[in-house]
C-alpha cells in the first residue's frame, strides 16, 4: 500500500462557531513522490473527508520526500457527534496514498499517554490524544470530573500523599466504572475475605443500592469510587482484579497522564475476570484492542473452557500460561427462579452510536432494531417484555413514553433480571451465555450483523457462527415472530446445550475455588 504520514512537531485544537480546527507545525512524507503538492491532502473521519491546508505550496525541504509546514484542518462539531467516541483520523493524499498522522515527533514509534488539552462543551470533552503507537485520534466523550481543574488538583493531591502511604501488598478488585458489585469481581472479593486475606480491597460507587445488604465484614474493606482514598490506593496497589479493562479501576476514558503512567506500568500486575464470555466478536477487531496482550505487564484472563482459550492464543496474543481455564466465578452463583416469566430483549452496544443516541436515540439503527424486536411479540406475551439496553443507551431511551412500561427500575440489577428471564433475544451480547447457563433459552437476531461487525474494524468478525449458536438465529423480524413462543414455551434443546457446554465447560459451581488455586500458585495473592 502507497503510504503518506504527517509527524507534528507542534499541535493545538480549539471550538469555534461549533468548528473544532487543529493546527500545527509538521513533517509531511508522502512515500515515493519527492515534491507532492499539498493539495492533494485530505484527512477522514468516519468515512468521511475534510481538506487538509497548508501555509505553503510544497514546504520547506529537509530530506528525502520529508518536508516541513505549518497545516490545519476543520471538522464541524456535528459531524462528530454523529460518530465514535474514539475517532482515528486517516491521512490520505489523492485519495491513493494512505497513512496516518503522527502524534509526536519527538516520541517515535511508541506512544507516552499524552493529549492536548480539553475542550469542554456542553456536556461533551473533546481532546487529541496519543495511541500507545504515536497514532493522533480524536476524542469526543462525556465529561467526567477529572476533566475539571479541580478533578485535576484531587488526583495530583491523591498521587502525593500515596507516596507516604505504608501498605505495600495491596489487591483492587473492580466491575464496570469501578461502581457495580454484582459479577466475578464481587464474588471473588466475598471469598477472599473469607479466607482471611486482609489486603483485598473492592471498589465501589458509594450511592450503590445494593451497599445497604452487602453484610458487614465486606464492608470495611470497601473503598468508595472517587474518594481521595480510592485516589490514593490506586495509586499505591500494583494488583488489580477486575471483571473490565484496567481503565475501569480509575476512570473510562480518563485524559490525565499520571494516571496514564500508572495504568500503563510495566509493574502490575492485572488478572481480567472477564464480564461475559469472551467468544462473540473476534479480538482481533479494532475495538477490541484492549483484550489483546500487553507485553509489559502480567495480564492473566480467566476463561471457561479450551475453546474460548484458543480464541485468546490466536487472536489477542496470549499463550496457554496467561489463561486460568477454570470459569468465571459469578457463574457459580448463577440460578434461575421457577417462577421465571420475562423475555429480556438486551442488544449489545453500539459506541459509534452513543454520541448519536445522547442527541436523539430514536435515529439510532440501536433503538430502531429494539422496537422492532418488540413489536413482534405476541400481544398475550407484551406484559412479560424487559427491554434492557446497554446503560450509555438507557439514560437516552428511558424518557420514551412508549418503552417506559418494559424498561427496568431504576435501580436495577441485572443477575436479578436474569434470575426470572425465561427467553432472552439478543444479538452479539455476552450476557446471552449467563442467560443460558441458567436454564433460559436465547433467540440470535442478526439482521444488521454485516454492518454492525463492520464498525468493530480490522479483521472483526462473529465467533459464534451458525454451526456454534446455542439458540435460533434470525435475520428480520418476519424470522423472529415464528420463533418467539416455541422459545418461551419449551425447554432447552440437546443440541444447543451440546453446542453451549463446548464454549462454557464448567458446571460444578466450583469456579472461585478453581481461580484461588490458580491465583495463589502463581503468588498474586
Amino acid at each position: 500500500m502507497k503510504r503518506c504520514f504527517l509527524i507534528n512537531l507542534f499541535k493545538q485544537i480549539r471550538l469555534k462557531n461549533n468548528v473544532i480546527k487543529v493546527r500545527g507545525l509538521a513533517l509531511t512524507k508522502v512515500s515515493d513522490l519527492p515534491h507532492p503538492d499539498t493539495k492533494g491532502y485530505e484527512i477522514s473521519v468516519n468515512n468521511q473527508y475534510y481538506k487538509v491546508h497548508f501555509l505553503w505550496k510544497k514546504g520547506i525541504f529537509v530530506l528525502k520526500n520529508y518536508h516541513i509546514n505549518f497545516y490545519w484542518f476543520m471538522i464541524p462539531l456535528h459531524d462528530l457527534l454523529q460518530g465514535d467516541i474514539q475517532n482515528k483520523i486517516i491521512l490520505s493524499y489523492n485519495r491513493e496514498y494512505i497513512g496516518r498522522i503522527i502524534y509526536s515527533a519527538f516520541d517515535l514509534k511508541k506512544g507516552k499517554n499524552r493529549n492536548s488539552k480539553i475542550i469542554r462543551h456542553d456536556h461533551y470533552s473533546i481532546y487529541l490524544r496519543q495511541t500507545i503507537y504515536n497514532t493522533m485520534y480524536l476524542t469526543i466523550r462525556e465529561t467526567n470530573q477529572y476533566d475539571y481543574p479541580w478533578g485535576k488538583l484531587k488526583i495530583n493531591v491523591g498521587f502525593m500523599l500515596s507516596k507516604l502511604f505504608i501498605k505495600k501488598d495491596l489487591i483492587l478488585l473492580f466491575e464496570k466504572e469501578s461502581s457495580r458489585y454484582e459479577e466475578s469481581a464481587s464474588i471473588l472479593y466475598e471469598r477472599l475475605i473469607d479466607r482471611g486475606y486482609k489486603d483485598v480491597y473492592y471498589l465501589i460507587n458509594q450511592n450503590n443500592p445494593k451497599l445497604s445488604s452487602i453484610k458487614s465484614k465486606y464492608q470495611k474493606n470497601l473503598i468508595y469510587k472517587d474518594s481521595l482514598k480510592h485516589i490514593i490506593y490506586f495509586f499505591k496497589a500494583y494488583k488489580f482484579i477486575g471483571t473490565e479493562s484496567l481503565e475501569h479501576a480509575f476512570q473510562l476514558r480518563i485524559a490525565n497522564r499520571k494516571v496514564l503512567k500508572k495504568l500503563n506500568s510495566s509493574k502490575l500486575q492485572y488478572v481480567f475476570l472477564q464480564h461475559g464470555v469472551t467468544y462473540m466478536i473476534s479480538l482481533d477487531a479494532d475495538l477490541r484492542v484492549r483484550f489483546k496482550k500487553q507485553p509489559y505487564k502480567l495480564h492473566k484472563v480467566v476463561v471457561s473452557s479450551m475453546l474460548e482459550a484458543k480464541h485468546f492464543i490466536e487472536q489477542a496474543n496470549f499463550s496457554l500460561p496467561d489463561l486460568y481455564i477454570c470459569g468465571m466465578p459469578k457463574f457459580d452463583v448463577a440460578v434461575k427462579n421457577d417462577t421465571a416469566d420475562k423475555i429480556v430483549i438486551m442488544p449489545t452496544w453500539r459506541r459509534w452510536e452513543v454520541n448519536l443516541a445522547a442527541q436523539d436515540y430514536q435515529k439510532t439503527k440501536y433503538f430502531q432494531m429494539i422496537k422492532r424486536i418488540v413489536s413482534v411479540i405476541p400481544g398475550d406475551l407484551q406484559d412479560k417484555v424487559v427491554v434492557l439496553p446497554h446503560p450509555l443507551m438507557l439514560k437516552s431511551i428511558k424518557n420514551n413514553p412508549q418503552f417506559e412500561k418494559y424498561l427496568p427500575k431504576a435501580e436495577f440489577s441485572y443477575d436479578e433480571i436474569l434470575k426470572d428471564c425465561k427467553l432472552l433475544i439478543t444479538d452479539y451480547s455476552s450476557i446471552s451465555y449467563d442467560a443460558f447457563y441458567r436454564g433460559s433459552n436465547v433467540i440470535f437476531y442478526w439482521e444488521e450483523k454485516e454492518e454492525c461487525i463492520k464498525k468493530y474494524g480490522g479483521n472483526a468478525r462473529l465467533m459464534l457462527t451458525s454451526d456454534k449458536a446455542f439458540g435460533d438465529i434470525c435475520y428480520n423480524k418476519e424470522e423472529l415472530a415464528k420463533v418467539i413462543r416455541q422459545n418461551y414455551e419449551k425447554g432447552q434443546s440437546k443440541k444447543y446445550l451440546h453446542r453451549y457446554q463446548k464454549i462454557v465447560a464448567f458446571h460444578d459451581n466450583k469456579n472461585t475455588y478453581r481461580l484461588i488455586t490458580m491465583l495463589k500458585k502463581d503468588q498474586i495473592i
